[in-house]
């Protein structure tokens, strides 16, 4: 898209629209003091759009849901929160079980507390379920990559 062409500019001023939702507004009249913009099949994407990745396809469905509890379960850490709590938490564990959609919530201090409230929720649910975790999803973010958290995983034979 050229910077020039007047359906561009209101492509970026109406926040990278989709071209097609732009278009049913001219067609439809829907905002005021819009012009009758041209629109041509084969534009591309703009650059904008490529950056913000505005055009990229959903990711694929390579796994399937799972078939019983603590099969699958995802984590990630919220954080670092600007205002502690009255504990002085500046961190959010969340766990969710693939299976049941059940969310636990554990708040740390440090992300190095991680690996501890996991542990405190491995033995919890393993005992309540009487199953052992067989997959944890996460973001790889620092706190799941490091020596003692894999050291962990190989240990109790949970895949990544």
């Amino acid at each position: 898209m050229s910077s020039n062409d007047n359906t561009s500019v209101w492509h970026a001023r109406l926040g990278h629209l989709h071209m097609n939702k732009l278009k049913v507004m001219v067609q439809k009249s829907l905002v005021k003091d819009l012009p009758n913009l041209k629109f041509f099949d084969n534009r591309g994407v703009c650059e904008g759009c490529q950056y913000g990745k505005a055009h990229r396809l959903p990711f694929d469905r390579s796994f399937s849901k799972s078939k019983a509890p603590l099969e699958r379960i995802h984590s990630d850490v919220y954080g670092r929160i600007i205002i502690a709590s009255y504990s002085s938490f500046h961190y959010m564990l969340v766990l969710v079980d693939d299976f049941t959609r059940f969310v636990w919530v554990y708040f740390v201090k440090n992300k190095s507390d991680v690996l501890e409230k996991f542990k405190e929720f491995k033995e919890t649910m393993e005992n309540l379920f009487e199953k052992r975790i067989r997959v944890l999803r996460t973001d790889n973010g620092g706190e799941y990559v490091f020596d003692d958290f894999m050291s962990f995983y190989r240990s109790q034979g949970i895949r990544r």
